[in-house]
């Protein structure tokens, strides 16, 4: 029986699109979505910044960094007779354009400062300062506002569109009139994003009053070309234009508010040089008529002035950094003109009605194909349509929005898989049903992940195999009654199950009291060794709690001595479903499965609980090296023919004594005598060891012997009896 799935009605599958289109229509200019969105295009930015091309080199960048500072001291206590003298000087290298990203629109103390700095500004033809518009007063009425004298510059005057949308105020920091008489005038306004506040669009054109004045750097550009601002052309929501000087005319791409989209490039580009350091190589100019090949020619360049000292106000973030220099941010936008960089953005409606052709399309198309075809599909959709995106914004510096979109088309075929999934989970249901009465369930939940019909077989698979044993448990059938019997192994089955399956094994079995486990199947689970080693130190601290919890509670010798033998080892073994044609479940097989057991058992001939093989203890180690053990033997077990070198396992390292580790060393030392048939000396150091093993038999009646006691009545034996010929040091066991 399987159960059919069940077809999406078309209605529902041609609505869904639309209507989902419509949501994003409504989210999509939210903050939320804005900043999602400028992450991935902050990312777009950085992921092309290696091919970005060099800047214009008309454009230099001088800043007030930290050896101007250093010589003549706090930004505060600069006077503007510093400027004076640097205009002075840098008029001899005849620059195209020299802009102070600053405002100075208060007087000096002393007046002679003010004046020498209008003196420098006016031996520069193309310099400018900045104007600062006072945003706040955006809404203040007209008539009460002050009409600033913006001496020599004269505002705007061809503007089409509305210009109650343009960045505005009724008051700003305007120059002084010396220095506004003595320089052009530029708005330094650069507004940052209310999502993140990144610079991300630069104003071109902004009000004062009822006035319109260029932008700092559009007066640049003017100041450049020689163009007066009757010859400049504003249209809002399309272009700024203006005439070149050598002929044709530029064509700036703005919105309705008279910004320009920054279309950033590495600014680590645009190298800063030092504003004092620059004074010096002038004045040695002046002297001598050299000039420092390291520094930029100034001749014929727009000289940007601007501050790049840590620690100065006037710097924020751009994608390659979180705190850059802000008159980067004026360059890099006047570089996007002078090389018609500019970025480019979609509108939302032709993306929206793209995404919808093709989410009706791929919705249509997949509503009878395979699940696995559902994600596959829509899955290399999106990473196509990212790749992309990434390529026009490399290429072309188009904007291709991908939140919005990439979300909307995961969210219409996660819908559709989310359908498709509901139904299969029927059929699984159906499947546990039928199955679940002759199999175990984790063979159950293998069965509907594979989406196959059980069948018997194996697979050869690497794995660590756990086996336990209740010491003495015959005595215990015959001390306690059957119920009580059964509640006392429920509750130690549990908690040791428990260990187990949290460490990453998988129980194979209980055979009364014992359990069978394996690590790495039928789930690969790396270092597995060092896992399935983990677990028997956890479970026989578990089993010392019972114990202390069932004296508490009164419970017989018998209970309250309980101790647990543990065997493991790690190889290859056959892993999988196996028994007969109508009953099997998923068990491990093979010769390493039979070693596993035989530590278990082996155990109790050294008077250790917990025995491992040398491939177990190994591959723990190659993992992690925090575990003390010791190496007690190398032994042939009954029924196989290859000897194994087996451990104990102790405990970690951080919580093994003194003792214990001496007599682990002492352990060592004598079964190297032992080796070199060195009886004796064997025996006396087995019984120096033997003081400070950790389970004695005098002390605890649930304790009969411990290693260092089966080595000295060993090594007495062969004293008496030693062994024919060379003697290969292996111990060969006579019982299981």
């Amino acid at each position: 029986m399987s159960i059919k799935a069940e077809r999406r009605p078309r209605l529902a599958l041609f609505i869904a699109p639309p209507l989902t289109a419509a949501l994003l229509a409504a989210v999509w200019s939210s903050n939320v979505v804005s900043e999602l969105e400028n992450v991935t295009i902050d990312r777009r930015f950085r992921a092309r910044a290696e091919s970005d091309p060099p800047p214009d080199p008309r454009i230099a960048m001088i800043g007030i960094g930290d050896y101007s500072l250093k010589r003549v001291g706090r930004w505060e206590e600069w006077t503007r007779d510093v400027h004076g003298l640097f205009s002075e000087k840098l008029a001899l290298r005849e620059p195209s354009v020299l802009a102070f990203d600053f405002f100075f629109p208060e007087a000096s103390r002393d007046p002679a400062h003010d004046f020498a700095f209008a003196d420098g500004l006016a031996q520069n033809p193309g310099a400018i300062t900045g104007l600062r518009i006072d945003t706040s007063t955006a809404e203040e009425a007209l008539e009460g506002s002050t009409r600033q004298d913006m001496g020599k510059t004269k505002p705007l005057t061809s503007i089409k569109g509305d210009r109650s949308k343009l960045l505005r105020g009724t008051r700003g920091s305007a120059p002084i009139l010396d220095i506004a008489q003595s320089s052009w005038t530029g708005v330094v306004n650069c507004p940052p994003s209310e999502t993140d506040g990144m610079r991300r669009r630069i104003p071109l054109v902004a009000a004062l009053g009822d006035q319109v004045y260029p932008s700092l750097v559009l007066q640049v550009l003017m100041q450049a070309e020689e163009a007066t601002p009757a010859s400049v052309e504003i249209d809002l929501g399309n272009f700024v234009s203006l005439p070149k000087k050598e002929g044709g005319e530029w064509k700036i791409p703005i919105d309705s508010h008279g910004m320009m989209l920054i279309n950033y490039r590495d600014t680590d580009r645009l190298e800063i040089f030092d504003y004092i350091a620059l004074l010096g190589y002038l004045g040695g100019f002046e002297e001598t008529g050299d000039w420092p090949a390291e520094f930029p020619p100034i001749n014929n360049q727009i000289v940007f002035v601007g501050q790049s000292a840590a620690g100065l106000q006037d710097f924020g973030p751009t994608p390659y950094h979180s705190i850059d220099p802000l008159f980067r941010v004026q360059a890099t936008a006047l570089d996007n003109i002078l090389q018609s960089d500019y970025l480019s953005e979609i509108p939302m409606w032709k993306i929206l009605a793209i995404w919808l052709a093709l989410a009706w399309s791929t919705v249509f198309i997949l509503r009878r194909a395979s699940v696995t075809l559902e994600v596959i599909i829509p899955a290399a959709l999106v990473l196509g349509y990212i790749a992309l995106a990434f390529y026009l914004f490399q290429s072309n510096s188009i904007v291709l929005p991908l939140v919005l979109p990439v979300i909307g088309f995961v969210l219409i075929h996660a819908t559709v898989i989310g359908d498709r999934l509901v139904l299969e989970l029927r059929e699984k249901r159906y499947i546990k049903g039928v199955f679940s009465s002759y199999v175990s369930p984790e063979v159950v939940d293998q069965i509907v992940d594979s989406g196959q019909t059980p069948e018997l077989g194996g697979e050869r698979v690497n794995i660590t195999i756990l086996f336990s044993d209740i010491q003495g448990f015959s005595t215990f059938s015959e001390a306690l009654e059957p119920e009580e019997l059964v509640e006392l192994m429920v509750e130690y089955l549990s908690e040791l199950t428990d260990i187990i399956t949290d460490s990453g094994g998988t129980l194979d079995k209980y055979i009364g009291d014992a359990i069978d486990a394996m690590y790495g199947a039928p789930l690969p689970l790396p270092n597995h060794a060092y896992h399935g080693v983990m677990s028997t130190i956890l479970m026989q601290r578990k089993q010392a709690d019972l114990r202390e919890l069932w004296a508490s509670q009164g419970r017989p010798d018998l209970v309250k001595n309980m101790r647990t033998r543990i065997g493991i080892n790690t190889g290859p073994a056959v892993v999988g479903n196996m028994g007969s044609t109508r009953r099997f479940n998923y068990t491990m097989m093979g010769d390493n499965v039979n070693l596993g057991a035989r530590c278990e058992s082996g155990a109790k001939s050294y008077g250790v609980y917990t025995m491992i093989t040398h491939e177990t203890y190994q591959s723990a180690r190659e993992h992690r090296d925090d575990i003390v053990y010791r190496y007690l033997d190398q032994i042939v077990v009954k029924g196989r023919t290859l000897s194994v070198k087996v451990y104990e396992v102790i405990e970690i390292e951080d919580l093994v004594s003194s003792d214990t580790k001496r007599c682990i060393e002492l352990y060592q030392t004598g079964f190297n005598h032992y080796l070199e048939s060195q009886w004796d000396e064997a025996i006396a150091v087995f019984e120096q060891s033997a003081e400070l093993e950790l389970f004695q038999p005098d002390s605890d009646p649930s304790i009969s012997t411990n290693p260092s006691r089966v080595m000295v009545a060993r090594c007495a034996a062969m004293k008496v009896n030693p062994p024919d010929g060379e003697w290969d040091g292996i111990y060969r066991m006579t019982s299981k």
